[in-house]
């Protein structure tokens, strides 16, 4: 990742961090709206997984341009969502709600440059899951 995108995500997740607890609240019940299919995929305390996510999301932040330490991480997250049952295409159910999320919570400073900045962010993300998966699977 160049550093100018990474810049444009640590800004504005560095914005976002004050309420980030929100901003993730809002995020799955957009999800759960949009896709109530996915709502079972979830079945422990959401307040606890809010505060997960929202500690993931610092990790893959503040590692932009170095993700190799975080790599055996984030393929062991993918390799749990597999046994809770997350399918190929709910990454990108998942990608759409948390971007228009964070577009919601930023307003204008949610410029096109930095909903691109994310959207490569959670496609590096998502790769890597996907890949978590497929090893947990074989």
């Amino acid at each position: 990742m160049n550093s100018q995108t990474a810049a444009l995500v640590r800004d504005s997740w560095a914005a976002l961090v004050p309420m980030r607890k929100q901003v993730c609240a809002d995020f799955y019940q957009r999800l759960f709206t949009r896709h109530p299919e996915l709502r079972p995929l979830f079945k422990g305390d959401l307040d606890r997984q809010t505060a997960l996510f929202a500690t993931m999301l610092n990790t893959v932040v503040s590692s932009l341009e170095n993700r190799e330490p975080v790599v055996v991480l984030i393929k062991a997250v993918g390799a749990r969502h597999v046994g809770y049952g997350v399918a190929d295409a709910d990454y990108d159910k998942f990608a759409d709600a948390l971007l228009e999320s964070f577009a919601l919570a930023l307003g204008e400073r949610f410029t096109p440059r930095t909903r691109t900045a994310w959207e490569q962010v959670f496609a590096e993300l998502a790769a890597t899951m996907r890949q978590g998966a497929e090893e947990a699977l074989s």
